[in-house]
């Protein structure tokens, strides 16, 4: 604790000592417990401080300079270390254990690492050419953290309350990262998740709130009991302040979206319906002003040089220029590498997923991106459909439908690559799998013990019935 707050106080000065410190104690904890290790993560995701390592300078960034990934520089938060050093050490303590043989077989085995080899393979010729550097080796690793983590939750969680208690922890860390998000708005500035430096990601953020949000409504749907449904609903309230100030354009439209499919797949249609009709008539009234500007900003913006129009209406330059950069991927950066793309990094930057992906990794990869994607919403549709638990059952439907949002909000956003959002999803993902996994097993101890008994009946059965023949 003194390390972290004199980081807070010296970042510079104190980052070596606080790197190695916490390095050292991940790996104990991580050796002595995987599941203390992956609450502290839990807690981290949202509440860690980030360090910057190179990059572009700001007057680069005004004048137009960085149009790479690597002119980014790369930035390094507490959770991305112990993301790191909790995989690494959990794929070494299973491997000295003789257990790596053992990892449970999960629905997006195939295409999860599938896609993770076509985004190394493509990475490793562009690195050897010289067209990437370790920056984007950075990336691949992180890529496979996030299935690593999914790993680790679902071979490590064999017990329902164990289960909630992750959930818990989750929905406890989103509370505590949107009350600090609600304590920035007096400052006028657009929201962010907190100890993100001086330029927030607003986007990244109200991406997560988005999709807590969504988790905790499914929960909210399926809950009978009236205490614990005013406190899910004050959860709900809580979290979706922060992220309306937030002002992320891709956020908002991710959250209708959400909402959309809360009205396709869950059985409280006519409470959901009352709910949505309830906030759009108070929308005018509840809304900040600055709020509706950002939103009416996208078609209403002073004319400017090089604005595309939209039908009769042209879209503000932020929009544009992400217009314009599907437009360029699409017709010219993507045919030169159309196979395999430029490798992790190697191309200009892109905030949004899909032109990314297809940039990239190429055809290759975006259709086992998207194969990857697919076998994600079956898994958490069959799951939503299956699980007999009333509050994991509501967990997934709020991550189906906080999942539907995320890809909407991956248009506008590197949605399925940013720390802030993956980590939890792939977190919730693991919970819900493994909740499934449990209630499988727990079914077939059920009927196996039924096929014994019915056996031992049949056999008492065949027993009195040769009594009775020899009497």
């Amino acid at each position: 604790m003194l390390l972290y707050a004199a980081f807070l106080l010296s970042p510079t000065l104190i980052q070596g000592p606080l790197l190695l410190f916490t390095g050292l104690m991940i790996v104990v904890i991580t050796f002595s417990s995987v599941e203390l290790a992956l609450y502290l993560l839990i807690l981290s995701t949202l509440l860690s401080p980030e360090i910057t390592f190179g990059g572009a300078s700001k007057a680069e960034v005004a004048a137009g300079l960085v149009n790479t990934n690597e002119s980014r520089g790369l930035t390094v938060r507490l959770d991305d270390i112990m993301l790191t050093l909790i995989c690494f050490t959990w794929m070494f303590r299973m491997a000295i254990q003789n257990q790596l043989g053992i990892i449970k077989y999960t629905p997006i085995n195939q295409a999860a690492w599938y896609y993770w080899l076509a985004c190394a393979f493509t990475t490793l010729i562009a690195f050897f050419a010289g067209k990437v550097g370790l920056y984007g080796l950075f990336f691949v690793v992180k890529y496979l953290e996030y299935f690593v983590l999914f790993y680790i939750v679902v071979n490590h969680l064999h017990d329902e309350a164990i289960i909630k208690r992750f959930l818990i922890m989750m929905i406890f860390t989103c509370l505590i990262a949107s009350l600090i998000g609600i304590l920035q708005i007096p400052g006028g500035e657009r929201v962010s998740a907190p100890f993100e430096g001086s330029e927030g990601e607003p986007n990244t953020f109200g991406g997560y709130l988005m999709f807590m949000f969504s988790i905790v409504l499914g929960i909210f749907l399926h809950t009978k009991d009236t205490k614990q449904r005013l406190l899910l609903l004050t959860c709900l309230l809580t979290i979706l302040v922060p992220f309306v100030f937030t002002e992320s354009r891709s956020s908002y439209l991710s959250f209708i979206v959400s909402m959309v499919f809360f009205l396709f797949f869950s059985q409280r249609k006519t409470l959901l319906i009352v709910c949505f009709l309830g906030g759009i008539a108070l929308a005018p009234i509840v809304l900040p002003q600055n709020v509706i500007n950002r939103v009416m900003f996208t078609f209403n913006q002073a004319e400017q040089e090089g604005q595309l129009a939209v039908g009769n209406l042209k879209v503000d330059t932020s929009t544009t220029e992400r217009l314009r950069a599907w437009e360029d991927v699409m017709t010219k950066n993507f045919p030169q590498n159309p196979i395999f793309g430029v490798g992790i990094t190697g191309g200009k930057f892109l905030d949004a997923q899909y032109p990314r992906v297809l940039l990239e990794t190429g055809i290759v990869g975006m259709v086992l991106f998207v194969w990857f994607l697919r076998r994600i919403w079956v898994l958490l549709r069959k799951s939503s459909a299956s699980l007999k638990d009333p509050v994991l059952r509501g967990v997934a439907l709020g991550a189906l439908c906080g999942y539907a949002g995320l890809l909407v909000h991956a248009i506008g956003a590197n949605t399925f690559i940013i720390v802030r959002i993956m980590e939890p999803f792939m977190i919730i993902l693991g919970l819900v799998l493994a909740m499934r996994l449990l209630e499988q097993e727990k079914s077939n101890d059920e009927k196996k013990q039924a096929e014994r008994q019915a056996k031992i009946d049949a056999k008492h059965e065949l027993a009195l019935q040769e009594n009775a023949l020899k009497a």
